[in-house]
């Protein structure tokens, strides 16, 4: 079954960051990090779309859609 705060916190050490730095490039506070990847809340949209903006992962990974965490980069 999908664990969205599972993926994000993968994606997020996957990435090297801690849970405040990822607070602090997405624009939002190191508690809700943290319960989004408890899964005690689910992230707006907004935040969301701002993980995506600034965290190298796909959406269809990040939503569960596909095990494939990084879109191939077309050159």
């Amino acid at each position: 079954m999908f664990n969205f705060g599972q993926r994000l916190k993968d994606i997020r050490k996957e990435n090297g960051l801690t849970q405040k730095q990822l607070a602090e490039k997405i624009g939002s506070d190191e508690r809700g990090i943290r319960r989004y990847e408890s899964g005690v809340i689910k992230p707006s949209l907004d935040v969301i779309l701002s993980i995506l903006d600034n965290i190298d992962v796909s959406a269809d990974y990040l939503l569960g859609r596909t095990d494939v965490p990084h879109v191939a980069k077309v050159e």
